[in-house]
């Protein structure tokens, strides 16, 4: 799919609908919803901060509901037994010791959102918690999408949706590594 098409076809919209439009999409796609608004922010057929409104709400919404779904799981006895397992204790105590990092590697890192918030649900992460998280990621990376795309313009969106992902993965992975660095016991020598 062409996305000029995409963005041509929503910005033919009545202006009530791009928004509503802007809103649903990320149940959908959430990184192409996210690039989709900035692309019309910075074509001009929408105003930025009713775009970045909209896509906030529909990146959130379209989160925290998951959250529920590993919940959910630890009703059942399957799910309770796994809980119980010895990876499974190890990677809950690395969730609730780095909530931060994690809602942020899940954010900026493609395809380990949806197993993050539906682990968070399973660790029984404080909801209010793992909501002002979703909050916070999704804030910052709606204003780096917009603030990129919007910078360099729209000519380049087709290639930034490619190299914005390497980027993120290389951000996660150097503060990772500044964290375990930092951390690391100094040499007594």
């Amino acid at each position: 799919m062409d996305i000029n098409f995409t963005i041509e076809s929503i910005s033919a919209l009545p202006v009530w609908m791009i928004y509503l439009t802007i809103f649903a999409f990320p149940f959908v796609q959430e990184d192409a919803a996210v690039f989709g608004a900035a692309t019309l922010s910075a074509m001009g057929k929408v105003s930025p901060v009713p775009a970045l409104i909209a896509i906030f709400l529909g990146l959130f919404f379209s989160d925290i509901w998951k959250y529920w779904i590993g919940w959910a799981a630890l009703q059942n006895k399957k799910g309770e037994n796994l809980s119980k397992r010895e990876k499974v204790l190890a990677l809950k105590e690395k969730v609730e010791n780095h909530p931060v990092s994690t809602m942020m590697t899940a954010r900026f890192v493609p395809l380990t959102r949806i197993p993050a918030y539906i682990a968070c649900g399973f660790f029984r992460m404080n909801y209010a918690k793992f909501c002002m998280l979703i909050a916070l990621t999704a804030i910052l990376y709606i204003c780096i999408i917009f603030g990129v795309i919007h910078w360099l313009g729209i000519v380049m969106a087709d290639q930034l949706k490619f190299i914005l992902p390497i980027l993120a993965i290389i951000f996660v992975l150097s503060v990772y590594v500044f964290h375990r660095y930092k951390k690391a016991p100094e040499n007594p020598n």
